[in-house]
């Protein structure tokens, strides 16, 4: 049986001058995504250094990436009641642009 593949959850939120905390949905969330085997690989705070390539990128987005072992812990995690009951803790600070699941294809 082969093992399972990583999965990435890929996250842009804007994030406004001014915006309010997001301290209560980071002390709630990330003990949940660690104990889903998340490790955040990528963290969009407001002064995150990046270079817009190619496309369309919208004006105060940012973006986060984590690392899960699969996809199944990745879905079971987005899906459990307890995440979907702090979720409106960072969507009602910093709005989503995006969000999306991705599973390695290696």
């Amino acid at each position: 049986m082969s093992e399972p593949k990583a999965a990435y959850l890929v996250a842009s939120s804007f994030m406004p001058k001014g915006h309010g905390p997001i301290d209560e949905y980071g002390a709630k969330a990330v003990p949940l995504f660690e104990a889903a085997g998340g490790e955040c690989i990528v963290f969009g705070g407001p002064d995150q250094p990046f270079e817009h390539l190619e496309g369309v990128w919208n004006t105060n987005a940012q973006l986060t990436l984590f690392r899960f072992p699969s996809m199944v812990a990745l879905m079971t995690l987005w899906n459990s009641p307890e995440y979907q009951e702090i979720k409106h803790l960072r969507t009602d600070v910093i709005p989503p642009n995006f969000t999306i699941a991705v599973e390695s294809s290696v």
